[in-house]
């Protein structure tokens, strides 16, 4: 069970670019008031983006076996 997102795994839940990605993560730890670190929690995610997640857990574990 994934704890962290990284910028990568963003790109693909969200389908935007690396620099879409990145803001993202800014703006998510903007809201949260989150030190700048290399990943987000999904926690942090799934509140900023009112998602539930095992939604989350079963795109990502979607898209990778794409």
């Amino acid at each position: 069970m994934r704890l962290y997102l990284y910028r990568e795994h963003i790109e693909r839940l969200n389908e935007v670019s690396d620099k879409g990605a990145l803001k993202i993560m800014k703006d998510i730890r903007e809201e949260y008031n989150l030190p700048h670190t290399r990943y987000i929690s999904i926690k942090a995610y799934c509140d900023y983006f009112m998602l539930d997640r095992e939604d989350v857990w079963a795109c990502l574990e979607h898209t990778k076996a794409s």
